[in-house]
C-alpha cells in the first residue's frame, strides 16, 4: 500500500511541474525589408512556418536589425557578411548558419553622362552611403580595374541626399542600388560597374548565437525549410510569387523585377556545397571581408572564419 502512495505522489509531482512549466519565448527572426529577403516574407505569406514559437520582425533599416541583435532582442538575423563579422566582435558566439543571397547586379556604380569607364573617375568625387557594404563594393570595383581606394574622392551622403547630389553635378558617380539606380539610368547616367563582375563576393547571411541555436533548433530548421520552399514557389510559380513580393515590398510588377533581377538566392543545396568542406568554399570570401574590416579598423581583431560556420541546420533537412 505504501508502494503505491509512493508511485502515486511521484506522479502528481511530474503533473504538477508539466503543469507550472512555463513555455519559452518565440524565437524571433529579423530583417530589413529588402529584395534579398523577400522570400522570408513570402514563405510566411504562403503559411510555410507552421511553428506557434517563431515569430517574424521587420525592420526599416539594416542598423536596427544590428542593434536589435546586439541587445538579444533577435535570436535569428539577416544581415550583410560584412555586418555579422562586425557583430562577431560583441558576440563572441556568434554563428553563420546559411547563406541567404548573394548580389549579381543589385550594387553599381552609377557616373554621370559621358563617363563609361571606371578609370575615369580617378581623381573625381564618388558619392556613398557611410556603410561598410558600400565601401567594401567600391573597393572590389577599384581593385578590379587596378585602382587603389585612395585614386577616388569619396563624398558621404545619406540614401536621401544622393538623387539631388546627382543631379546636381556634386558628385561625379555614385555607389547605389535601386530603385536609385533605375531613376538615374533614365536620365542618362551610365553603369560603370556592378556587382554582376564580383559575383559571389557581395553575401547576406543568417547569424544566430551558439545558445539559441540549440535552444532553438526546430522552429530554425523549420526556418530554413521554409526560406527553401520559398525558392521552389518563385521558380515554379513566378508570376504568383512576383504578386506575393510586389505586394510586401509596395512596387509594381516592373518594378519589383528590377529590383530582384540583381539578386542570386541561395537554396540549402548550393549551401551544403558553399559551407562544407575543409577549407569552406565561402571561406575566401569570409577572408577577404575580415581583412577589409581590419585594414580599415572597423574590427579589433580577427577570428578563424570558418569556425563561424555552422551547418547543423543543414543536417537536419533532407536533401
Amino acid at each position: 500500500m505504501k508502494f503505491m502512495v509512493r508511485i502515486i505522489s511521484l506522479l502528481l509531482l511530474i503533473l504538477l511541474a508539466s503543469c507550472n512549466k512555463v513555455p519559452p519565448p518565440p524565437m524571433v527572426f529579423g530583417a530589413n525589408v529588402w529584395a534579398g529577403y523577400e522570400p522570408v516574407f513570402m514563405a510566411r505569406e504562403l503559411g510555410y512556418f507552421s511553428a506557434n514559437n517563431l515569430s517574424i520582425t521587420e525592420y526599416g533599416k539594416a542598423s536596427e536589425v544590428k542593434q536589435a541583435f546586439l541587445k538579444h532582442e533577435l535570436h535569428l538575423a539577416a544581415v550583410s557578411l560584412d555586418v555579422a563579422l562586425q557583430l562577431r566582435q560583441d558576440v563572441p558566439d556568434l554563428k553563420i548558419v546559411l547563406l541567404l543571397d548573394t548580389s549579381k547586379g543589385a550594387d553599381v556604380i552609377l557616373a554621370q553622362p559621358g563617363i563609361t569607364d571606371l578609370k575615369q573617375l580617378q581623381g573625381h568625387r564618388v558619392g556613398m552611403e557611410n556603410t561598410v557594404r558600400g565601401a567594401y563594393f567600391l573597393n572590389l570595383a577599384l581593385k578590379s580595374t587596378g585602382m587603389q581606394d585612395g585614386q577616388v574622392e569619396n563624398v558621404l551622403l545619406s540614401g536621401a541626399e544622393q538623387e539631388a547630389a546627382f543631379n546636381a553635378h556634386k558628385v561625379d558617380a555614385l555607389v547605389t542600388s535601386e530603385p536609385l539606380r533605375s531613376k538615374l539610368l533614365e536620365k542618362g547616367a551610365t553603369v560603370v560597374f556592378d556587382s554582376a563582375r564580383v559575383q559571389g563576393k557581395m553575401l547576406d547571411v543568417l547569424v544566430t548565437r551558439d545558445d539559441d541555436l540549440g535552444r532553438y533548433h526546430h522552429e530554425m530548421v523549420e526556418w530554413v525549410q521554409g526560406w527553401n520552399r520559398a525558392l521552389d514557389y518563385i521558380r515554379t510559380q513566378p508570376d504568383q510569387a512576383a504578386q506575393i513580393m510586389s505586394k510586401h515590398e509596395n512596387v509594381n510588377a516592373s518594378q519589383l523585377g528590377r529590383k530582384i533581377q540583381g539578386v542570386e538566392w541561395i537554396g540549402v543545396q548550393r549551401n551544403r556545397e558553399l559551407l562544407r568542406g575543409e577549407p569552406p568554399l565561402v571561406g575566401d570570401n569570409l577572408e577577404a571581408v575580415q581583412h577589409f574590416l581590419l585594414e580599415r579598423g572597423l574590427i579589433k581583431m580577427g577570428t578563424d572564419t570558418a569556425a563561424l560556420l555552422d551547418t547543423s541546420l543543414l543536417a537536419g533537412i533532407a536533401p
